[in-house]
């Protein structure tokens, strides 16, 4: 009889633990409204350069593929657009999000000595996206109740951005320091999860819809490694609040992709 009732309470204790574990990385996923794209820096020397770059981006709960370009129209102004397609890592029928974003810049740029490169841009995008949400109810008696479907939401917002860096650039190599100061406004906040299914994830964007103005500060570090006319990209960010605590985004962003450059002054190395 003791070793029968010392194996229930083992099997109790495994039931016990693995619920609890269950429950933990049941409510372990997020749902974030804005993720910080691949800072564009060209580190242009001349007039006439082009820069091209596709990269893959992961956050804490997102994967990105970014497409960028940029273009020095003088000695001293330049261009740039971004683009980023972003969805949430967890991609089930009940909890998944998607998103794109698109944005367009001017800058002053400014060759230092013989390798370096100081540069400020600032631009304007915009963002549009939708959430799919899962209940947060966990009932370890009924598993098909702990995934049903609580609700959708669609937001939009048009960011304000200014971005100076400072870097060096060779044959063979190239590293900037960048920061990224910006200004969130959502246009359009459209809640309509169960609140009674998913009270965290209503309670989050209800907050969000009441702020709708945020200030993010992205400091960023971009190394490449290569050819003159090709590279391998590698850039690492982080995002911090300036105005609000409680709002929810991506507060990291690595990303790895390939740099194209075309500029008048690689021909001087090809072989007449």
């Amino acid at each position: 009889m003791d070793n029968e009732c010392k194996s229930i309470n083992r099997r109790s204790i495994k039931k016990l633990t693995a619920t609890s574990f269950l429950a933990v990385i049941f409510c372990s996923c997020s749902h974030y409204y804005y993720v910080p794209n691949v800072q564009n820096v060209p580190l242009f020397k001349e007039k006439n350069e082009y820069r091209l770059s596709g990269s893959y981006g992961l956050g804490t709960e997102t994967s990105c593929l970014e497409v960028q370009g940029a273009y020095s129209v003088t000695g001293n102004f330049g261009i740039m657009t971004n683009f980023m397609a972003a969805k949430g890592i967890e991609n089930s029928a009940e909890s998944w999000a998607k998103g794109t974003y698109l944005d367009a810049a001017i800058g002053y740029y400014e060759p230092l000595l013989k390798s370096g490169v100081f540069e400020i841009y600032g631009g304007v995008g915009g963002s549009k996206q939708h959430h799919q949400y899962r209940s947060k109810i966990y009932d370890p008696s009924n598993p098909a109740h702990n995934n049903f479907n609580a609700g959708t939401s669609d937001e939009s917002f048009i960011k304000i951005f200014i971005q100076p860096s400072i870097g060096m650039t060779f044959k063979g190599f190239e590293f900037a320091f960048s920061t990224r100061f910006n200004r969130l406004s959502f246009n359009k906040m459209e809640n309509k999860i169960d609140i009674t299914s998913n009270k965290y994830e209503f309670d989050k964007l209800y907050a969000t819809a009441r702020h709708k103005n945020f200030l993010f500060f992205e400091p960023a570090l971009t190394i490449r490694g290569g050819w003159q006319y090709l590279k391998v990209q590698l850039q690492g960010a982080t995002a911090s609040y300036l105005n609000n605590e409680h709002y929810q985004f991506d507060q990291f962003h690595i990303s790895v992709g390939l740099n194209v450059a075309i500029a008048k002054r690689f021909l001087k190395d090809v072989p007449k």
